[in-house]
């Protein structure tokens, strides 16, 4: 017997009902009740503080190599300037490779399993990359930057798929995913900071140890806090192992030949043969998925629609990328500034990202995510042309200073935003591919970019000795990457007035997930049809 409960209410029986002050402050933001996979408040704030924590790490192992860089050039022995882009750019390479199947593993596997996974994996390998300081082998530093990307091409997208699973649509999801997004620039705050007071006393292993910690701390909470959810995969459903090895194959070495292009030239027997490769395992691989039964990228996402999301993304975030290496490197070159110096810089991106945060929290849901995108869009490119002109002697609160508030808003505006329409759009059995096409474009973006920048400045730099004008060379294929961002984001935003999305969660998956008999499951459940104000909020 269940106790009495007041009319109008709804009472889980896995759920504490007792008010917490985490309880009060939902209630007063009218959000919406807790979701009765939780059993407390604080464990609602556990699993939100483990997927953050996610955020911050992805976050921190994309910038933390960039303030030592010229630290790491003592460090090891013959390296050259395409080996100081590989510091940077072999993580995000890895990391956005591998994401393209950690999210079909979590869908199939479980998502807390494939969370717990990326822990060990990342654990190790950042503990090692903090050893490889006892050697002079620039390799083996590059090595275990790319297999530290490789962990957290399981945590991050795992993460964000539990939150995608455990949620409903609604004020409460858009808060936690703008929670999420706010990550990003406080995670390359902290991992700048990190760095560059490492680096600032040549100890920049410490670095790597005290992520070691925070992977540990991830770890520990992850496996206490973060619920068993519920496999939502068709019986029967296989991992699509053709299209793993096509697709991750296809990605890493059409990336090599980009990245290594710049220092050997596009000229190179191998460099071309990378490319070719990598273009044609690629078509491959997207013909293999319109075969096969069970494909490694879903058959609903494979429209016009959701490849402008991922585009716009993409393009600002490769800008991005661009903008944080020349950004590093004319601190570090041109200016002279000291790696600590250059890393509390980053206080600017962490301040106005709490605010950009706060801002995404109450807009998402009132403003269209599509216009969100088109002013990220916006925000990468303002950004990159401002460090594009910004002068060197120029003091940093004239130039640098307002365009870091904008980028926060840029970081900050596009990932919360296409998470929530793909996760919305998309049945529970692929809330964990969701999560791993937005992060695999973003990341993906960011380790080719530099690739492209290098080239540009390479040739600069051949021709003219300057080293300003080789960097700015760089800077100008950020602006258009963010240029084409802004295209791609006002298209998106044209075409969602007239696009209507599949209903993904019908009735009959409604009364399905009522029949569960897991912790998820409630003792009354209702199909009910979206009122005109709910159908607004969810529009693109």
């Amino acid at each position: 017997m269940h106790r009495a409960r007041k009319a109008g209410t709804r009472y889980f029986p896995s759920q504490d009902t007792t008010d917490t002050l985490g309880d009060k402050i939902m209630g007063f933001l009218n959000i919406g009740e807790r979701p009765p996979a939780f059993k407390s408040a604080i464990q609602e704030w556990s699993v939100i503080l483990v997927v953050c924590l996610a955020q911050v790490l992805n976050q921190m192992g994309a910038s933390e190599a960039l303030p030592m860089m010229n630290v790491l050039e003592k460090s090891f022995t013959n390296v050259t300037e395409t080996d100081k882009v590989w510091f940077q750019t072999a993580f995000p390479l890895t990391s956005g490779a591998f994401i393209l199947i950690s999210g079909k593993f979590g869908d199939l596997y479980g998502l807390k399993r494939t969370l717990m996974f990326g822990v060990v994996f990342s654990t190790i390998s950042t503990l090692i990359l903090g050893l490889t300081g006892y050697t002079t082998s620039v390799i083996f530093f590059c090595l275990f930057r790319a297999f530290q990307g490789v962990g957290l091409a399981y945590i991050l997208p795992s993460a964000i798929g539990v939150v995608g699973t455990i949620y409903p649509n609604g004020q409460r999801k858009a808060l936690v995913f703008a929670a999420v997004g706010s990550m990003a620039p406080v995670g390359a705050t902290i991992g700048t900071l990190i760095a560059g007071l490492t680096a600032q006393y040549n100890q920049w292993q410490w670095a790597y140890y005290s992520t070691t910690i925070a992977f540990v701390t991830l770890g520990v909470l992850a496996w206490f806090m973060v619920p068993e959810t519920p496999v939502h995969a068709e019986e029967g459903t296989t991992m699509d192992w053709a299209g793993s090895v096509l697709g991750v194959t296809g990605l890493v070495l059409f990336n090599l030949a980009t990245n290594q292009a710049p220092q050997v030239g596009w000229e190179q027997p191998y460099i071309i043969v990378l490319l070719i490769a990598g273009v044609l395992l690629m078509a491959v691989f997207f013909w293999v998925e319109r075969k096969v039964k069970y494909p490694l990228v879903p058959k609903e996402v494979m429209n016009l629609h959701v490849g402008l999301i991922l585009s716009s993304i993409g393009m600002g975030w490769a800008s991005f990328s661009i903008w944080m290496f020349y950004y590093w490197s004319i601190l570090l070159n041109l200016k002279g500034w000291s790696p600590l110096t250059g890393a509390a810089t980053y206080a600017t991106l962490f301040t106005f990202g709490i605010i950009a945060a706060a801002c995404v929290g109450l807009l998402i849901r009132r403003v269209r995510p599509s216009k969100l995108l088109f002013a990220s869009a916006s925000a990468f490119l303002i950004g990159v042309t401002m460090l594009s002109q910004a002068p060197v002697h120029q003091t940093y609160w004239q130039m640098l200073f307002p365009l870091m508030v904008i980028l926060s808003f840029g970081m900050d505006l596009s990932f919360p935003a296409a998470s929530l329409i793909l996760s919305d759009n998309l049945p529970k059995k692929h809330q964990g591919m969701a999560s791993s096409l937005v992060s695999t474009t973003i990341n993906y973006a960011m380790s080719i970019a530099n690739g492209f920048a290098g080239t540009a400045g390479a040739k600069v730099q051949k021709n003219t000795g300057d080293l300003l004008k080789s960097y700015r060379a760089g800077l100008y294929v950020g602006v258009g990457f963010a240029s084409l961002g802004v295209l791609l984001s006002f298209a998106l935003l044209v075409t969602s007035y007239f696009w209507s999305h599949p209903s993904h969660t019908d009735s009959a998956e409604q009364v399905d997930d009522c029949d569960e008999r897991s912790q998820f499951a409630v003792t009354e459940c209702r199909v009910q049809v979206p009122s005109e104000k709910e159908k607004l909020d969810t529009d693109v």
